[in-house]
């Protein structure tokens, strides 16, 4: 049978099976009673999206429904076009009508990912295969599933961050969108070669001689922790990056001194890091959560021509230097330091402010306290046969930096420029593990300079910044945030009450106010407890905003 031919439903003694490329969808005997089973078997826990790959003639999904647990959904998928219209034409109507069900023709998992989206927030992902179809293309469904997890853990994770920082990025982007026309951010240079990202990982000692040495033929993108052990190896990187939302980073910039370097700093970055770094100074722009708030931000940083990088958000400055680096970078990419593992007593490279601090503690009966209790804290443990270099010891590591690495090896994996990897140690980063050796033939292969052209690294004003436009465009932003907050004020004080659809758009347009609160999702339903706490926040950025609005002049 070909692949165009259409599949055959036909009876049996329990009912109607399909049969397709020379295999039977459905038991041969009674045709319903195993995918009802299937289906009753489902997990129950609530709010799980239930992946049901290729429906067919919808058997089980009843039942499916029926045991799910509350808050619960069912996507239904079919990648293969002729099931697809059986799918559809063989759809009962009560399911047709039911919105807790979605049927999706597609071989993409990006696309199905974005289904479930639009479908809702889940905790988790389950399968359930009631029909024989899922075999047809198992690894395409597999991956699916696996894509359909990994978006509802980085969800659960941003939504856990959020609860800790989402305060503080708000202050954040508030006060640095209010301080940029003053600090007129240039256009990120661009490398016209090779670039190596440097993180603050035990490996990057091993890699400096190589940069030493080929420091004319490639540029240098680090990590701010990476700072000082580049300084100190008489390498000053071309770029430096950025993505600390508290003031704990600022100690890796006392190593420069008066000397000037150029800074990629997010939107979101403490304020106090654009102060304390002499040079350009080059913005980048995280899309921290699925916000009406940041979209706002966002077309308030185009109206006001300030030049940015868009990013979605990665949560570790190595993974974050990476992204920005390819970006930039026209040749290809090097990376060492970025281990998001370490050696038992030594967390960083030499020359980083974690290891200077414990060098201040020594003493005969001190030796380095906090370096070997991160070594023995509860979640750490050592990777798997991963050895440091020279096989002295095993390497340590916990599940946070385990997840950075996963994120960052899945990136590299669905992008087309090639990752090359330094480290020599460490769980992978997606990228082809080279030799230093490997690398400085291709750098010796290369005509001309790989490395950033000196030009680019003077950070010239933009051409046409025009400062009062900015500060213009700033002042419109904020009186916009301004005038939202205050109807929501006056309705909640019972001066000037809204009808309860225009105010809970406007509580929902102004998500920023409840980013620190547990139970996000319960927004949109207003309930009194929520409006309490949501009181305060009003009122603390009413007054926040109007004294910005002030400093702008």
């Amino acid at each position: 049978m070909s692949d165009a031919e259409a599949p055959l439903v036909f009876e049996t003694p329990g009912g109607l099976c399909v049969s397709y490329r020379g295999r039977l969808l459905y038991s041969g005997r009674e045709p319903e009673r195993l995918p009802r089973r299937i289906a009753a078997a489902c997990d129950p826990g609530p709010s799980r999206l239930h992946l049901l790959p290729s429906p067919l003639l919808w058997y089980g999904i009843p039942e499916l429904l029926a045991a799910m647990g509350p808050f619960s959904a069912v996507l239904c998928v079919e990648a293969d076009p002729i099931l697809a219209d059986l799918a559809r034409a063989r759809r009962p109507p009560e399911l047709a009508d039911d919105d807790r069900i979605v049927f999706v023709e597609s071989s993409s998992p990006e696309e199905v990912v974005a289904a479930a989206r639009r479908m809702g927030a889940f905790r988790s992902c389950s399968v359930v295969a009631p029909s024989g179809g899922v075999a047809l293309d198992a690894e395409l469904y597999k991956a699916m599933a696996d894509a359909l997890t990994a978006d509802f853990e980085a969800s659960w994770r941003n939504k856990a961050a959020l609860m800790i920082l989402g305060g503080r990025w708000a202050r954040n982007i508030f006060d640095n969108l209010a301080a940029l026309p003053a600090i007129a951010p240039k256009s990120l240079p661009r490398f016209p070669g090779a670039v190596l990202v440097c993180g603050a990982g035990p490996s990057l000692e091993d890699a400096l001689p190589l940069m030493v040495r080929e420091r004319g033929r490639l540029g240098v993108v680090a990590c701010d922790t990476a700072l000082g052990t580049l300084l100190a190896a008489g390498i000053e990187p071309d770029l430096v990056v950025c993505l600390e939302a508290q003031a704990h980073n600022l100690a890796d910039f006392t190593c420069l001194g008066s000397r000037r370097t150029t800074l990629a700093a997010d939107l979101s970055s403490h304020p106090s890091t654009f102060r304390a770094v002499r040079g350009p100074k080059c913005l980048t722009f995280v899309r921290i959560t699925r916000s009406p708030f940041l979209s706002r931000v966002e077309a308030a940083l185009r109206e006001a021509s300030f030049p940015f990088l868009p990013a979605p958000p990665l949560g570790s400055v190595g993974v974050h230097a990476v992204h920005v680096a390819r970006i930039l970078a026209q040749g290809p990419l090097f990376a060492t330091g970025l281990d998001f593992c370490f050696e038992p007593g030594k967390t960083h490279a030499r020359g980083c402010p974690s290891l200077f601090a414990e060098e201040r503690k020594l003493n005969r009966l001190t030796r380095w306290p906090a370096q070997y209790a991160a070594s023995f804290r509860e979640r750490t443990f050592k990777l798997g046969g991963a050895r440091s270099t020279g096989g002295s010891s095993a390497l340590l590591s916990d599940p946070i930096l385990l997840s950075y690495a996963s994120l960052l090896a899945d990136r590299t994996a669905t992008n087309a420029s090639g990752l090359y990897d330094l480290r020599g140690r460490g769980p992978s980063i997606g990228g082809r593990r080279i030799a230093f050796a490997q690398a400085e033939s291709m750098l010796g292969k290369a005509e001309g300079k790989w490395g950033l052209d000196k030009n680019d690294r003077a950070g010239a004003p933009e051409d046409g910044f025009d400062e009062p436009r900015a500060r213009s465009a700033v002042a419109v932003f904020l009186r916009g945030e301004g005038r939202r907050l205050s109807e929501l004020r006056l309705s909640m004080r019972g001066k000037a009450p809204l009808a309860r659809p225009e105010f809970r758009r406007l509580v929902l347009e102004s998500d920023y106010l409840w980013w620190g609160f547990p139970d996000q999702d319960r927004a949109g339903d207003l309930p009194q407890d929520f409006l309490n706490r949501l009181v305060p926040q009003v009122e603390y950025w009413s007054d926040r905003i109007e004294a910005l609005e002030a400093s702008l002049g």
